[in-house]
């Protein structure tokens, strides 16, 4: 009995599989969805299945909120899981396990609605706070930085969770009272540091405060602020430390994170200055 159960279940995932793959041929404008699709989607946000997950799940939640595809009544389907479910949060602790995948595509899913309310508002103000305030906590407490996984594909929750607070700080409605939360995710991130990042994360770490100052969400002289202090703390963890390359590590990464800002920050003077300054010190402190 199990087995036939079983055998129903793999012939309803294959042809639902198999209705995705239709929904993604369609030419723009021509999109649309049965609700079964929508709760599918959903429940397989993070699958381990990277053709399913990320070509075809993540591409029609993109296309789907772009071209304005979904009913009223599915949008509030897809915004209630999010929150609901919160699998931003699930198994946030564990290093190297699959449910990373959930984590990483629910951080995607929030940009894509982040920036679909930003148009046209699709939250309550009180869910609005909450998901602000979720894409700061989920890159607090990440622990797995992993980047592309064999046969698996894209799990990536630094940058998808970076792209996520992008989206976050950036958003017109964002405030905050406490803007040293938000530099604490670069704490939080660097201090679990032990290898060096492979797959340009720190171009998304980057990007996401570089949104925030540009939305005038941040301060400039807040970010100048955070550089000054931040570095020299990286430096003075540097010199102490007894795990000489873990440091080193954290310290590299900061380097390319400010080289990265500098060109992104190119037209903002006392960013770019204190930046020119920070980088000029480290390549005459390692190379001289």
């Amino acid at each position: 009995m199990k087995s036939i159960k079983n055998k129903i279940l793999n012939y309803k995932e294959i042809f639902l599989k198999k209705e995705l793959r239709k929904l993604i041929d369609l030419p723009e404008g021509n999109l649309s969805f049965k609700d079964k699709t929508v709760m599918y989607m959903m429940n397989n946000l993070g699958n381990v299945d990277p053709e399913l997950r990320d070509t075809l799940i993540y591409s029609l939640f993109a296309r789907g909120f772009e071209e304005k595809s979904f009913t009223t009544k599915q949008q509030q389907m897809i915004i209630t899981g999010f929150i609901n479910n919160l699998g931003l949060f699930t198994e946030i602790g564990r290093k190297k396990d699959d449910r990373v995948f959930l984590r990483s595509f629910s951080a995607l899913l929030g940009s894509i609605l982040l920036d679909a309310d930003g148009e046209t508002p699709l939250f309550t103000d009180k869910q609005r706070e909450l998901i602000f305030k979720s894409a700061i906590d989920n890159l607090k407490k990440e622990s797995d930085f992993r980047g592309y996984v064999p046969e698996k594909g894209w799990a990536h929750a630094i940058a998808h969770g970076s792209d996520f607070l992008g989206y976050s700080i950036s958003h017109k409605n964002f405030h905050t009272a406490d803007i040293n939360s938000i530099f604490d995710v670069m704490r939080c991130i660097m201090n679990k540091l032990t290898v060096p990042f492979i797959d340009e994360e720190e171009q998304r770490i980057a990007y996401a405060f570089f949104q925030g100052v540009s939305s005038k969400n941040i301060k400039e002289q807040d970010l100048v602020s955070f550089i000054q202090k931040y570095d020299n703390e990286v430096w003075e963890k540097y010199s102490e430390s007894k795990d000489e390359l873990s440091a080193f590590y954290r310290l590299s990464t900061w380097f390319h994170i400010m080289q990265n800002w500098y060109f992104m920050f190119f037209e903002y003077q006392d960013i770019k200055e204190i930046l020119y300054l920070r980088i000029k010190k480290y390549l005459e402190k390692m190379f001289n």
